[in-house]
């Protein structure tokens, strides 16, 4: 029996170590070509949680927070969300690259439950990751509206879709 329980765990992680892997492998060209450019703009995150629709079940939408420290980087025209610890990049797949022109941004505000309390606006950005749709949403404590000017001047477009990614020729 307990080989059995060794062997469900020992595939479950080889399950979660290939998907995090192949995402990686996708994003390697993107993550080499951006690694070259110098940084344009650098913030500290408060919370960002991930939304990837349906990827474990269809209709199964539900946010997971990545743990902080996060940082957002922009480099010209592409952007990086990840986590600031090398283990949740390299080992959890924790770090999300995106294009700017190929990602939309919303800028919202929730409506709060108990009436009267202000809540701070939240950053919606969607776009493609390892060529699956992701939403990421980001919370800050403060004003985030230098972190939305600086995603706007990379060339994010300020809509509530996803764009349709370019073909790479």
């Amino acid at each position: 029996m307990q080989y059995v329980i060794l062997a469900v765990v020992v595939a479950a992680l080889s399950f979660i170590y290939g998907r995090v892997w192949l995402g990686r492998h996708r994003d390697a060209p993107l993550r080499r070509e951006m690694r070259a450019r110098d940084i344009t703009f650098q913030a500290r995150l408060y919370r960002v949680t991930v939304l990837e629709p349906g990827s474990w079940l269809p209709g199964s939408d539900f946010e997971v927070p990545i743990s902080s420290p996060v940082e957002l980087i922009i480099r010209s025209d592409a952007f990086e969300i990840s986590s600031g610890l090398s283990l949740g990049r390299m080992a959890m797949g924790l770090e999300y690259f995106f294009r700017a022109r190929e990602t939309s941004v919303e800028l919202n505000r929730r409506v709060p439950r108990i009436y009267g309390k202000d809540t701070f606006p939240r950053i919606i950005v969607r776009g493609w990751h390892a060529g699956k749709k992701i939403q990421l949403t980001i919370r800050q404590k403060n004003d985030p509206l230098p972190i939305w000017n600086a995603l706007i001047e990379a060339g994010a477009v300020p809509d509530n879709t996803w764009i349709t990614p370019a073909k790479e020729e």
